[in-house]
């Protein structure tokens, strides 16, 4: 055998032992799937494998054949201490299948003269009510609004509606019943050494099998002409299946009027597929909506 051939030779062998080398490798250690072709809602897509940085586009959210508009039933500031108030706004959603995964909000504040002072805003999302009409009101509310200036009026206006519709949320079919209930409600009056003050208890109920990251409580106080006298929020983190956590808002200024009911909204963002944490009792992951 020549050198040359000796040589051949033992390229050859080395070609030979790195290719097995490196699918031996590949098959103990598969590659990991880019984060845009992977399945997966990874932080910087819009949808899962699409938008923000991945090339491809996301298909336009889907359009409902025909919806109930939403409508704004009221919207009011309550005076809560010195040059503080609070902005609130009841939204109703008659539609049973269809809610609103992203909607912007702006409350728009006005002057004795009648012009827009100032604003707020921010994004937040609407339930269908499902066959419970309780499900589709949707509380805005926010608190501590400071303004050196006595508030005319406000006025709430929505903008850029994203609808969703809900399917097939298993053990609650047909969106037939509250996904987050309230239990042992009760509101008292206070009176320690210090001022009186009010406040609200009451324990949520997750009454679905899926666990999630964030549940909001809304609850606003009303006099006997139906009209908000006080509002206040909290919210709750990491709520699962079958569940809950209690909680208490409080109120340290005295309220215009007299109490005479409460209503207490608990609700759950399940259009956001990142609020639904592993399923309860199985490990798995549901995704929605879809």
């Amino acid at each position: 055998m020549t050198n040359s051939q000796r040589i051949i030779k033992k390229i050859t062998i080395a070609l030979i032992a790195a290719i097995s080398i490196f699918i031996f490798y590949k098959l103990i250690f598969p590659p990991i799937p880019e984060p845009c072709f992977n399945g997966v809602f990874d932080i910087g897509e819009y949808k899962v494998d699409c938008g923000g940085i991945c090339q491809k586009e996301c298909p336009p959210p889907p359009t409902p054949p025909s919806v109930n508009e939403i409508k704004i039933e009221w919207s009011e500031f309550i005076k809560d201490g010195e040059n503080n108030y609070d902005l609130a706004a009841k939204i109703i959603n008659n539609n049973s299948s269809w809610g609103v995964s992203s909607v912007d909000y702006i409350f728009l504040i006005y002057g004795k003269n009648g012009e827009v002072t100032k604003t707020k805003k921010d994004k937040t999302y609407i339930m269908p009510n499902g066959f419970l009409e309780e499900e589709g009101v949707k509380y805005i509310i926010q608190e501590n609004f400071k303004s050196d200036f006595e508030l005319e009026k406000i006025k709430i206006e929505l903008s850029n509606y994203v609808w969703k519709e809900i399917k097939d949320l298993r053990d609650i079919p047909n969106y037939s019943s509250k996904i987050i209930n309230i239990e042992n409600k009760k509101g008292e009056y206070v009176y320690d050494d210090g001022p009186e003050f009010y406040y609200v208890y009451g324990v949520t109920k997750n009454a679905s099998r899926y666990s999630f990251y964030r549940v909001d409580i809304d609850v606003v106080i009303y006099n006997s002409a139906d009209k908000p006298i006080a509002v206040g929020k909290t919210n709750q983190w990491t709520v699962a299946g079958g569940n809950g956590w209690e909680f208490r808002i409080f109120w340290n200024n005295p309220f215009s009027d007299n109490i005479d009911h409460i209503d207490y909204q608990a609700q759950t963002n399940v259009f956001d597929s990142e609020n639904f944490m592993k399923e309860f009792g199985t490990g798995e992951r549901y995704m929605i909506p879809r």
